[in-house]
């Protein structure tokens, strides 16, 4: 009998003080969003900050769970299976592992973030915001077909969308145990002069991106 595949779409409320912004201004419980091709979900997907310290540094992360633990608070998540062929399974594999391979020249999209509030995309080459990138890849690997039509996509609406498909929502805590750092760049400590210099790089490359590109 043939395995069943699935990719799995996590919605977390992130224990920081950007994330409770966004949550406070948007009314929805979850704030970011990403995938993981394991039921055991090692590690989640997604486009976010590189560093703890470094909020406006961000670009394709491999995130541990240990993210999702601050100061004695846990992140919520409500985690969804949407079922996909074993092609497409396959095929997300290898996105995945093309992005990871590939990471440096991928940006998080600050530009369509800040247009958020006016349900606007900008798209930007090698750019994505969270919300864009887990959209962009049930588009190329699910079945979904509402979701392929999909031009913009709040993280609320993303949720709407994959009602139904909903196997677990309560704290990450589960997560937390046996998982390690692993190569994920969060919790280092670096000085102020990198921080600066590193996003000052990354979104004049963004930047400079959506100033070439096609209109």
């Amino acid at each position: 009998m043939e395995e069943k595949r699935f990719i799995y779409v996590a919605f977390l409320s992130t224990p920081y003080r950007m994330g409770k912004f966004i949550r406070k201004m948007t009314g929805f419980p979850y704030n970011h969003t990403a995938i993981s091709l394991s039921p055991k979900m090692k590690y989640l997907y997604s486009f976010s900050r590189h560093y703890k310290n470094a909020p406006f540094y961000g670009g394709f992360t491999k995130e541990s769970f240990l993210r999702y633990h601050n100061k004695g608070e846990t992140a919520l998540i409500k985690i969804c299976a949407v079922p996909v062929s074993e092609e497409n399974y396959q095929g997300a594999k290898k996105a995945l592992l093309f992005f990871e391979n590939h990471s440096e020249e991928y940006i998080y999209n600050m530009i369509s973030a800040a247009c958020f509030p006016f349900k606007t995309r900008v798209r930007i080459k090698q750019s994505f915001t969270c919300v864009e990138f887990v959209l962009s890849m049930l588009q190329k690997y699910s079945d979904i077909q509402v979701i392929k039509n999909k031009k913009f996509c709040s993280l609320r609406e993303l949720s709407e969308l994959l009602k139904g498909f909903e196997i677990y929502e309560g704290s990450a805590e589960k997560f937390l145990k046996n998982t390690g750092w692993e190569g994920d760049t969060f919790p280092e400590e670096k000085g102020k002069a990198f921080y600066i210099r590193k996003t000052a790089l990354n979104n004049g490359k963004l930047f400079y991106r959506f100033a070439k590109r096609e209109k």
